[in-house]
């Protein structure tokens, strides 16, 4: 699985409904038993019966290392446009090398949303990758290496194919990844059952088998079920039998359960991605019941059929059973039989016309479908920052879906809380579809990129954009103000006078039980060093019940700002008189009042959208906080993307940054002349020297840079 949240947060919701929905709980034999018992032939069938542990062991080394080689890690850094705006994300999962050339197999999940890819190689060696195909439906795709790119020899292996169809419950099998982003790892298990599938509590449906609205990774496959441990980032990895050779894809795991893609399934959909990029199927508009309790003994149930789709233009109707195709029989007695009719009618060519006879009640019928495409699930997707909105392409299936009237327009994906789009009267919401802008009719995502662009360029930036957009069939038409608010630094709040000490109110309550009887005040947690209350003989304990005289009783924790507010009303520089009692007297201290100290609120901020990290400049507070001398000098990261330049080079909130490529840090003006100055130059590499608690760290970020676009066609917003 991956690794990072952005997938294992959608799946661990799935696979926690999957488990309770499936209503079965499988007993797993011990590796310990099935060796005394001379269980587990090697998988495939053709090699000799297992007999000793040495012979097992022998088995898994010789197994183990003829696959090995092939396993690869996969680092993915990906965008996804929700909540109106562009997010990154990181993740990593594993692959096999199934080809000279470099082609990787993997899962669907594993580069979901990608847009880099990085695999390292068994012998360490990293390298980029491009994404050849994914499909959605089977969680599966395929990644080439950049082979012009590889370095120091050829590939370190590549393996081979297995037969899965010859795997019986009990065989040993291996499987192999690179668990949490880890170097290469293998477990050793049995297959659990060669058939399963995520049935519904009663047994009867494939859960999620939604057909032509939502994708489903359930309605092809039937899964090997081993219990091999699997972990987040096996996902993708081999599962391999005792012959070396490639069972299955790993794609789930959890609970002692691991799920895997056949390999003689899995091998055909990375065939056809290799070839076309993409899985074409057919499909007739249904979704299918195994006949267990329907009283049928033949057949398969029509469990629902789309109103416009290729089986209801047939005449079928949800509750016919049907009995042939083509005149071949077809059944679903059981729910693990249900993948293997979705497939030979996927597999059909678009357009084929499928002879089915079927029951409906006592009644025998025929009808003639012609099936359609499968449709794609899910549009190009981007995010217009000045809009603050994300939007999508409307897809046939979307439409269908949705029940939209054409997939002309663009869709809204989400709008950032705030930005000009929610903030719009009306304001753009999730699921509207956009019509046109200032005029100028949308029938593409690409028509609202070109128009947003053509804004964007504008210097200054028009004050509004009318945008109409369509919403439950009523159209309507709204003003964005693109024009983002000119940041300015935060207000700095006038000097007043100030006692350097932190406290704590002593209420009525606490006075007692500390001995106090009703003497309330304001108790000393903190002495700042250096201060003049330092020099005056505050110290820790002391409770302040005065302030020239006057009295201080706090009533409750909302006066615990009482005696810093008493002290602003006067001046910085006058001398003050504190009631103090220590060690159970009274005394008076004088102590010199100061300048109040600037605080995290009043800081400066800069905010860098190459590397996508804010910072602020360094208060006497965080140096009290964190123990750091005067000396210590930079900017405090506030806020980092965990899959921008500056996250992935290992960047963390709370770090202090010291230098970047040489240039000392000491504020925000040489943090920003040191970041312009990288802008400027683009290389390749940058190094950040930060403070992370007592220890300094080296840090380094490698950016990768858009092509520079001419001075005069600059636009004032990174391009969508």
């Amino acid at each position: 699985m991956a690794a990072a949240g952005r997938w294992e947060d959608r799946m661990t919701e799935r696979w926690n409904r999957v488990a309770w929905t499936m209503g079965v709980v499988v007993g797993l034999a011990g590796l310990g038993a099935c060796a005394q018992q001379g269980h587990g032939p090697a998988a495939g069938g053709s090699s000799a019966q297992v007999e000793t542990p040495a012979d097992i062991r022998a088995a898994i080394d010789q197994a183990r290392d003829k696959v090995f080689p092939a396993l690869v890690n996969i680092q993915v850094v990906s965008v996804s446009y929700w909540g109106g705006k562009e997010s990154k994300g990181a993740s990593t999962g594993s692959g096999t090398i199934v080809s000279s050339d470099g082609l990787v197999v993997t899962n669907q999940h594993v580069v979901d949303d990608g847009k880099t890819f990085r695999v390292t190689l068994s012998d360490k060696r990293e390298i980029a990758a491009t994404l050849v195909g994914e499909d959605r439906m089977t969680d599966l795709a395929v990644l080439r290496i950049k082979m012009e790119d590889l370095k120091g020899g050829p590939l370190p292996g590549i393996a081979s194919w297995g037969n899965s169809d010859s795997l019986k419950v009990g065989d040993y099998v291996m499987a192999m990844g690179a668990p949490y982003g880890l170097s290469r790892s293998v477990s050793l298990g049995i297959v659990s059952n060669t058939e399963r599938v995520f049935a519904s509590l009663s047994g009867d449906d494939i859960a999620d088998q939604e057909f032509d609205l939502d994708t489903s990774s359930d309605i092809f496959t039937r899964w090997l079920q081993h219990d091999a441990l699997i972990l987040p980032g096996n996902s993708g990895g081999p599962l391999v039998n005792l012959q070396g050779q490639v069972v299955g894809v790993n794609t789930r795991g959890g609970s002692g359960l691991g799920f895997a893609n056949p390999s003689n399934f899995a091998r055909g959909i990375a065939e056809e991605l290799i070839k076309s990029g993409a899985v074409t199927r057919s499909t007739i508009g249904v979704a299918f019941k195994s006949i267990r309790r329907t009283g049928y003994t033949d057949g398969v149930l029509l469990n629902s059929v789309d109103a416009d789709g290729a089986a209801a233009k047939a005449g079928l109707q949800a509750g016919d059973v049907l009995l042939t195709m083509d005149g071949s029989p077809i059944n679903a007695r059981f729910p693990e039989e249900i993948p293997l009719v979705l497939r030979a009618i996927a597999s059909r060519p678009v357009g084929t016309a499928i002879q089915f006879t079927y029951k409906r009640g006592d009644t025998a019928g025929t009808a003639k479908v012609t099936t359609e495409k499968l449709l794609r699930e899910r549009g190009e997707e981007t995010a217009l920052r000045l809009f603050g909105m994300s939007v999508s392409e409307i897809t046939d299936r979307m439409a269908r879906a949705r029940r939209l009237t054409s997939k002309e327009g663009a869709i809204v994906l989400g709008v950032r809380g705030g930005g000009p789009a929610a903030t719009a009267e009306p304001s753009v919401n999730y699921a509207d579809v956009v019509r046109s802008v200032n005029g100028a009719r949308i029938s593409t995502l690409k028509d609202l990129v070109d128009a947003y662009k053509s804004i964007a360029a504008q210097d200054p930036l028009p004050e509004f954009v009318t945008v109409e957009f369509d919403r439950a069939g009523k159209n309507t038409l709204t003003l964005i103000k693109p024009r983002p608010d000119k940041k300015e630094d935060p207000p700095r709040e006038l000097p007043k006078a100030w006692v350097g000490v932190a406290t704590q109110p002593v209420l009525r309550d606490l006075a007692k039980q500390i001995g106090l009887a009703d003497q309330t005040g304001f108790r000393v947690t903190r002495v700042y060093p250096g201060t003049l209350a330092d020099q005056a003989g505050l110290k820790t304990g002391d409770i302040v019940i005065a302030l020239n005289g006057d009295k201080l009783a706090p009533r409750g924790m909302q006066d615990a700002g009482m005696f810093q507010r008493a002290v602003r009303r006067m001046q910085s520089g006058q001398e003050a008189t504190l009631s103090v009692l220590r060690d159970g007297k009274m005394t008076d201290l004088k102590v010199t009042l100061e300048r109040t100290r600037l605080t995290a609120e009043e800081a400066l901020r800069d905010e860098n959208r190459d590397f996508e990290l804010s910072v602020r400049e360094l208060t006497f507070f965080d140096r009290d906080d964190n123990r750091w001398a005067e000396t210590v000098q930079g900017v405090l990261v506030e806020n980092v993307e965990h899959a921008g330049w500056a996250g992935l080079a290992g960047i963390v909130p709370g770090d202090v940054i010291q230098k970047i490529d040489g240039d000392a840090i000491s504020d925000i003006p040489t943090y920003r002349k040191a970041m312009e100055s990288v802008a400027k130059r683009q290389p390749e590499r940058v190094t950040f020297v930060v403070l992370r608690g007592l220890r300094t760290q080296y840090k380094f970020a490698e950016p990768e840079w858009k092509p520079a676009v001419p001075e005069e066609k600059k636009s004032p917003e990174p391009k969508p």
